[in-house]
């Protein structure tokens, strides 16, 4: 039974092509271009017909299988949806996404590239008595208690980003950070990112144009997912 088991493994291996370990350029000259690719920070994520890979700093961290219609040749059962159809191998639900796996596996890469971009590091200097002055003071902390979910498929996050409370002044810091001067031109507050606000005793990154269409994309994606989930009775997990 083991060795049925290994052989299947190896199998498997073989057909998606790439494991966990190898790198970008061995992946490419396995598989060839892939059909998409989406490149956040270090994470990189290649698409194609048969398999997602994800990759950080270039080396594969995960593979995911792209799910596949039944080959089944009988007839489906009647007044049987193809949202409820069974998936060959009986994997789970047929989605307009694939399987239950699937869809959690996109709502997690989702998930994780928003992180990465509402997370990155906000520049700032020492704290010194030659800035003390110019050095905006926010009390004991950055942001308030809890956040507000975000309507994934409708919101434009770039009409909710705010950035006036910091950029009147060259710097800010508080009690969490008294001896750094974050600059305040690269400082920003977005009720409808907050939600994914990891590190609450540090100011978040003023996002660039191209960075906040970005995360209204990945938005539509959580969106989609975290529907298709509902519909089937399984709660969402965002964080």
């Amino acid at each position: 039974m083991r060795l049925f088991t290994c052989l299947l493994f190896f199998a498997a291996s073989v057909a998606l092509g790439a494991k966990v370990g190898d790198t970008y350029e061995s992946v490419i000259a396995e598989k060839g271009a892939p059909k998409s690719q989406i490149q956040t920070g270090t994470v990189r994520l290649l698409g194609y017909p048969d398999v997602s890979i994800k990759l950080k700093n270039d080396v594969v961290v995960s593979i995911s299988a792209v799910a596949s219609p039944p080959t089944s040749t009988r007839s489906p059962p009647s007044k049987v949806s193809n949202q409820q159809a069974p998936l060959a191998g009986g994997s789970g639900p047929v989605t307009a996404s694939g399987s239950v796996d699937a869809i959690k596996a996109q709502l997690r890469d989702a998930v994780d590239h928003v992180n990465q971009i509402v997370n990155q590091p906000v520049p700032y200097v020492p704290r010194t008595r030659d800035n003390w002055n110019q050095c905006a003071w926010f009390a004991d902390v950055w942001f308030h208690p809890g956040a507000e979910t975000p309507d994934f498929n409708n919101v434009d996050i770039r009409k909710t980003q705010e950035t006036k409370n910091y950029e009147n002044y060259p710097y800010a810091s508080s009690s969490f950070t008294p001896d750094r001067a974050f600059i305040g031109n690269d400082i920003e507050f977005n009720s409808m990112t907050k939600i994914f606000y990891q590190d609450r005793t540090i100011p978040k990154k003023k996002l660039t144009e191209d960075e906040m269409v970005e995360i209204n994309r990945l938005y539509r994606i959580i969106g989609r997912c975290c529907t298709e989930l509902t519909v089937m009775g399984i709660t969402p997990e965002l964080q």
